[in-house]
């Protein structure tokens, strides 16, 4: 425990990395929100903001109500995902006292990004996509990295 202590962000990183494997390796099957949703609430193509568009080959439209909700709190998931995986990275390397950390721990995030999408390529049942590290899991590093910067500059301009 005592190592855990001395290393609480590298183990909290850890931990995102592996909820994030083991929700990568679900097939898309076990995931699929969609009769959830029809069970639960009733959407109409009229209930949604018209904005159709293709991502990475597939169209995204709100006369289909269900995938088209399900499409945006999928990517939304990437985006928190990746945000509070840049997060605890970038403690982490904080943690190790690193002067790049910043750097380091959104660079960490991306790296796994694509390892997470190479890996779900191979799970039956999931497909990866580049553009989803490149949009989404981006997204959520660079807010992230964002955050980070205002955050020190704010402090910074507080020491002086």
């Amino acid at each position: 425990m005592k190592w855990f202590g001395k290393r609480k962000w590298f183990s909290l990183a850890l931990l995102m990395m592996i909820i994030l494997f083991v929700s990568s390796h679900t097939p898309y099957q076990k995931q699929d929100m969609k009769p959830f949703f029809k069970g639960m609430i009733s959407i109409q193509e009229e209930d949604l903001p018209p904005i159709e568009f293709t991502y990475d080959g597939a169209l995204v439209t709100p006369s289909a109500p269900y995938q088209y909700v399900e499409f945006f709190l999928r990517k939304g998931a990437h985006v928190a995902s990746f945000g509070l995986l840049a997060f605890l990275c970038i403690m982490a390397w904080k943690e190790s006292n690193r002067k790049a950390s910043l750097i380091l721990g959104s660079l960490t995030a991306f790296l796994y990004a694509l390892f997470d999408e190479y890996h779900q390529s191979l799970v039956e049942g999931r497909t990866g996509h580049l553009i989803d590290v490149l949009v989404p899991d981006s997204l959520g590093i660079v807010l992230t990295f964002m955050v980070f910067v205002i955050i020190s500059q704010r402090k910074s301009k507080a020491a002086r």
